[in-house]
């Protein structure tokens, strides 16, 4: 049942070929029925497809991981499907390869076809980092990528050399010394680019500052949260944290360089593209410190992350200088920027109050110098922002005529998601029950291997 997932976006993907002008109107009833089907699936389940049994077949595996991952990402999915007006008529098509691919990427329990899932969602990124004529962007985004792409390849060989199995579950039971020396090297080299860590994050800006509305609302969210699964289930699960100190080093200087240029942007989408970098950075900082907590402080701070970037992005796209003709669309950016703060009261607070918990429970004194250090800086462009946007001051008035109205639609899904930034800082169970679960099912990899290879 789980394949379906993957089967039906294509599917009706090829169907809907000379429809595309009418597909985006399509897009919420596929993505619904996959959050209606993830639902009605069982929390542990492992398909071995063609009946070919792990480690020689293919397989999806559902735990509490990759359940509650599916969850998050295909909620986002619906969420934009709900809002055509983003939508352009040529990215419908890629819409659904990307939801499936997405979806692929966090079911496989192969190394190898988690490369054909990265490679489809790659794809399927540059052609949306390519709408509204940003070439430049695009092809920078393609050469990174499809560097990164050929060093996660390597990786694979190596891992199918060094251990006689692609399967993710035999390579964490049969992983030694010399495997442990080359592959988590390439491995990370290969994710780099997609979980933006510096200095291969060089693309984002380029992208989400310059392409559709639809392109920095998905590539933020959607895709960078089944990217950070993905690097958790190989460095957690398989690996297990292994490399990870070199990740922490990186993910702090990712942090410092990615705030200190948001700071200095004169653009609100750059502003916020950097922003989404040093978030990146932060999470895996945090992930790196390799216990139960840290990765539920650091899913934590993610899904709140990417909650508030969801608002962010989609009116930083939208909306022209100021919200003097959207004051709804002003008060759900405030709420949302205010949560990226950290600011009482908002869910963000509550993600980096656990994570400076977490930190010192694990003696780690250096990530909340550097994370106040973040807070500092983003307190400054966050209130400079909004600033700029509520009380514009050299906007003339034609301008002000010009201004972008959003639709009530918009507006409406814009307003529940920035009050669910509020209901989170009230009551964060609800966010921090997945990051359990998502954490749980990371560390526990003698469950998984167990799940995986027990039938044989």
């Amino acid at each position: 049942m789980s394949a379906l997932l993957i089967a039906v976006p294509l599917l009706i993907a090829f169907l809907f070929v000379p429809l595309k002008n009418k597909i985006k109107y399509i897009l919420p009833f596929v993505a619904l029925f996959s959050l209606i089907l993830i639902l009605k699936l069982p929390i542990e389940q492992v398909n071995f497809l063609g009946g070919w049994k792990a480690p020689f077949g293919i397989t999806l595996v559902l735990d509490n991981s990759s359940y509650y991952s599916l969850i998050v990402v295909n909620i986002i999915f619906f969420l934009l499907s709900l809002i055509p007006q983003i939508i352009e008529k040529d990215l419908s098509l890629i819409f659904l390869i990307l939801m499936a691919s997405i979806n692929g990427l966090i079911l496989t329990g192969d190394l190898f076809n988690s490369f054909v899932f990265l490679e489809i969602t790659s794809v399927a990124a540059y052609i949306l980092s390519s709408s509204k004529r940003n070439y430049y962007g695009a092809f920078k985004y393609l050469i990174l990528g499809s560097i990164a792409g050929a060093f996660y390849l390597l990786g694979t060989l190596y891992s199918y050399i060094g251990t006689g199995s692609l399967n993710l579950a035999d390579i964490s039971k049969n992983i030694n010394s010399e495997f442990l020396a080359v592959v988590p090297i390439l491995i990370f080299i290969g994710l780099a680019v997609e979980t933006k860590i510096f200095p291969l994050a060089g693309w984002v800006p380029d992208v989400y500052a310059s392409g559709s509305a639809l392109t920095p609302a998905i590539l933020a969210t959607g895709v960078t949260f089944s990217m950070m699964y993905l690097f958790g289930r190989i460095f957690i699960t398989v690996f297990h944290g292994e490399f990870l100190n070199v990740v922490y080093i990186f993910g702090l200087i990712t942090v410092v360089v990615a705030e200190l240029s948001a700071l200095k942007q004169d653009n609100l989408l750059r502003a916020l593209s950097f922003s989404s970098i040093a978030q990146a950075g932060l999470f895996l900082s945090v992930i790196s410190m390799n216990s139960y907590e840290s990765l539920t402080a650091g899913y934590f701070h993610l899904l709140n992350d990417i909650t508030a970037k969801f608002v962010l992005f989609i009116i930083a796209a939208s909306i022209g200088k100021s919200f003097i003709k959207n004051k709804t669309t002003g008060i759900a950016f405030s709420i949302a920027s205010f949560s990226l703060i950290g600011f009482p009261l908002f869910a963000g607070f509550r993600s980096k109050l656990l994570i400076l918990k977490t930190a010192f429970l694990n003696q780690n004194y250096i990530l909340p110098i550097i994370l106040l250090f973040a807070t500092i800086i983003e307190i400054a462009y966050v209130l400079r922002w909004n600033i700029k946007l509520w009380y514009p001051d050299n906007i003339l008035p034609q301008e002000k005529e010009k201004t972008q109205k959003l639709s009530w639609n918009v507006n409406l899904i814009l307003l529940i998601v920035a009050l669910v930034i509020i209901v989170i800082g009230f009551y964060p169970d609800i966010y921090l029950k997945i990051a359990q679960n998502i954490a749980s099912g990371l560390t526990n990899y003698r469950a998984y291997v167990t799940n995986v290879l027990g039938g044989m």
